[in-house]
């Protein structure tokens, strides 16, 4: 066998959810060797997570949407003799070259893997606002919630609430609810007036139904659903034991004398998602443009890149279900790129109905946006960037005082983004907090993002 360093696989695929397995199965099926990188032990991704088999859950599909279609794709990827899955490895370096890509992997697999194509599958990370408190143990991200709950089995706290805006908040309740867990309430910052803004593709049939199913969740365990609110504070000696609710207009403004408190030990937050694009900026992948980080792609899920191809959340947030479509499509695209021949009648089917939900996913980014009101609910000791304990004043300092007006200068009078997480949690913020200062969008917008090394990796590795 040649090391992998020799080899050339046909199809790397990087992500092994919703949009990476459906896209490694239409690449084998078409003839393509595929290998599948994933940061999970098993494949599934942060929405099908899987428990750990040594649990032996007898239903372990009982939590999760789409199961049944998610487990014929694990067990394709597991039994066809031409993919390989690389579970608990991470990409940290990225290069195109004449013949197309060679990636260099750390974790359980340490190895430079090259292929002729690659496909990023790579998803989102949560969005989170900062208020104060945010930083205690106990208050974490909805999908944090569920990765506790879909991955191991542990609910996340006996009385919780769930908070932020976006359709996640009432499939994670519902989740939460099914676990066993308290819900106390879900609130939404946006009001009803805002989600009827999102026009009629949000009655979707399919769409509709799922939506009903929640609410019914909800409604049966007697959990109130409240529009217009938001947790603005938490307090705690240690971890969070209390949250400040308000009730806020329609730019997220708190109402004055509308606060009431609630004694809870977690609150679960969750305000959309951000493209995870560090590999494939790394290759010069084009975003978008209007300040989003998440990549363009054509009609077959090509990226600007050669040879680089992506599908899922790492090209605009649009759910599991537009996402599996996706990455059927590239799956098959990649293979047809290595000389395959694919199924164009099965693609073509695939392309409507990505087409179809991402009118669906549009529609639902404009009912449910973030409003420059949540500003206000800072004062200037609450962190901003949690990696280098950045604080509000700090950065407001940064940019009114000492005139940082782009990311990068923002980051380099601060240290805002140079942490762990390397601004995946705190750079969309703070790009919104430049933009509310300035009144544009700043040109690095999707700078913080950019940079060579795409995971931390031990010296020793390189």
């Amino acid at each position: 066998m040649p090391t992998d360093a020799q080899a050339r696989v046909d199809v790397l695929v990087l992500g092994a959810g919703p949009a990476g397995v459906p896209a490694a199965v239409a690449a084998a099926r078409a003839g393509a060797s595929v290998t599948v990188i994933d940061a999970a032990a098993r494949p599934g991704g942060q929405y099908h997570r899987q428990l750990p088999a040594a649990f032996g859950v007898q239903a372990p599909g009982a939590l999760h949407h789409g199961w049944d279609a998610a487990v014929a794709g694990f067990v394709e990827v597991a039994t066809t003799d031409h993919v390989r899955f690389l579970g608990g490895t991470r990409v940290w370096l990225a290069e195109r070259d004449a013949d197309g890509v060679t990636v260099h992997t750390t974790g359980a697999h340490h190895a430079s893997i090259a292929a002729r194509t690659l496909i990023l599958a790579t998803g989102a990370t949560e969005r989170v606002l900062p208020f104060p408190g945010w930083d205690l143990p106990g208050v974490l991200t909805v999908g944090a919630a569920q990765a506790l709950v879909k991955g191991q089995g542990v609910r996340p706290g006996h009385a919780v609430v769930v908070a932020g805006t976006g359709a996640l908040l009432l499939a994670s309740a519902s989740t939460l609810l099914r676990s066993g867990t308290n819900v106390r309430e879900v609130l939404d910052a946006n009001g009803p007036s805002t989600w009827r803004s999102g026009g009629p593709r949000l009655l979707a049939p399919d769409k509709a139904v799922e939506a009903t199913g929640y609410l019914a969740d909800l409604a049966r365990a007697r959990v109130a659903y409240r529009h217009g609110q938001a947790v603005v504070a938490a307090e705690g000696d240690g971890r969070v034991e209390r949250i400040t609710v308000a009730d806020v207009d329609t730019s997220w403004q708190v109402i004055d004398g509308t606060a009431r408190h609630l004694d809870v030990d977690a609150v679960c937050v969750s305000y959309g998602f951000t493209p995870n694009v560090g590999v494939g900026t790394a290759l010069g992948c084009e975003p978008t443009g209007g300040g989003s980080p998440a990549l363009e792609v054509d009609g077959l899920q090509r990226t600007s890149a050669p040879n680089v191809f992506a599908a899922g959340e790492v090209t605009g947030i649009a759910g599991a279900d537009v996402a599996a479509r996706e990455g059927s499509i590239a799956g098959a695209a990649a293979a047809h790129a290595c000389g395959y021949a694919v199924d164009r009648r099965t693609v073509r089917r695939h392309v409507r109905r990505r087409d179809r939900g991402r009118r669906f996913a549009e529609a639902l980014q404009r009912a449910t946006p973030i409003k420059d009101g949540w500003m206000g609910w800072m004062d200037d000791a609450t962190i901003v960037c949690r990696c280098e304990d950045v604080a509000y004043g700090t950065v407001r300092t940064a940019i009114d005082t000492s005139r940082a007006r782009d990311a990068r200068s923002v980051k380099m009078t601060t240290r805002c983004g140079m942490g762990w997480c390397q601004a995946a949690v705190c750079g969309p913020n703070v790009v919104d907090l430049i933009t509310a200062a300035t009144g544009s969008v700043p040109a690095d917008a999707t700078g913080l993002s950019r940079r060579s090394i795409a995971e931390p990796v031990a010296l020793g590795e390189l």
